[in-house]
């Protein structure tokens, strides 16, 4: 006799869904409030930036956003010189790189509040860096890693609010409505990018066909995935990603600002273009020493 499956109605399954959130919630709501709370009493360390600080500081139209996937490794020194001539914008654990200097950096997700700082303080190429970090009563690690001052006193720091966790919206057109985050962090780096005016926005390292990590060795697969999932698997929400960010792109290109992928083998290349660097030289000129 074949099994039967019982599939609850959906307006059940909704409202399991919201207690269980509520529930987990409630759960974190002492550790929230504890470095909410820290936030509030020392971010007063870090040099406060505006959106007009973070505009002025961009040498060109073109921002490259750097992420974590193992194509990383394939790209040469001197395409990181080349890039370096435009924007490095970085995110997640990106710094723990050697490969170029970043001129931002945002922080949402932190796996580890120390080893993520660390990665930071100590690495050269972000002593010159303008720093992004989410702040909210929800934003727990944006909320540690100021307010308990593990980012090195000093650092210029700007901080947002985020909005549309797992959401297929449209991207945001003000930094006062938050940050879009939709499907995964990659997406509310392109809304950041498109907020601060970039006409080009490059994506390097979101390669989403597995779990591979550039500061990884071969095969090894993160603790903090999720139980059964190892370094050759797709990531989840892969294709929500790939369409979320093909959605954008497609808008975006109507106001002239256009979304391109690095690496040729990204799954996003199924929905937005491969960065040719012809492109980027007929964008900005060769006044950042590009040779034609």
């Amino acid at each position: 006799m074949p099994a039967v499956t019982l599939r609850l109605p959906r307006p059940i399954r909704t409202l399991g869904r919201y207690c269980l959130e509520a529930y987990w919630r409630t759960m974190a709501a002492p550790g929230q409030f504890s470095d909410w709370w820290a936030d509030r009493r020392n971010r007063h360390n870090y040099p406060v930036l505006v959106e007009a600080d973070l505009r002025r500081a961009r040498k060109s139209d073109t921002v490259f956003i750097c992420g974590t996937g193992a194509s990383i490794l394939s790209i040469a020194p001197g395409e990181w010189q080349r890039m370096a001539q435009h924007d490095i914008f970085s995110f997640r654990d990106f710094p723990r790189q050697t490969f170029v200097k970043a001129d931002y950096h945002v922080t949402g997700e932190i796996d580890d509040a120390d080893i993520y700082a660390a990665a930071i303080n100590t690495n050269p190429r972000y002593d010159r860096t303008l720093f992004m970090v989410q702040e909210g009563f929800t934003a727990h690690m944006g909320n540690r890693l100021i307010g308990r001052l593990k980012l090195r006193k000093g650092a210029p720091v700007f901080r947002y609010r985020r909005r549309g966790r797992g959401q297929s919206i449209p991207f945001s057109r003000s930094f006062a409505d938050g940050v879009v985050h939709g499907h995964g962090s990659v997406v509310g780096m392109v809304n950041i990018a498109y907020l601060l005016g970039w006409k080009r926005i490059v994506l390097v390292g979101i390669d989403l066909y597995d779990h591979r990590y550039f500061y990884m060795p071969p095969g090894e697969t993160r603790e903090v995935e999720k139980s059964g999932l190892t370094s050759s698997d797709p990531f989840i929400a892969g294709s929500s990603i790939v369409d979320q960010i093909g959605m954008w792109a497609d808008m975006m290109r109507r106001e002239g600002v256009q979304v391109v992928a690095y690496n040729p083998r990204s799954l996003l290349t199924s929905r937005i273009p491969i960065f040719q660097w012809s492109d980027a030289v007929s964008a900005d000129g060769n006044s950042q020493g590009e040779s034609t």
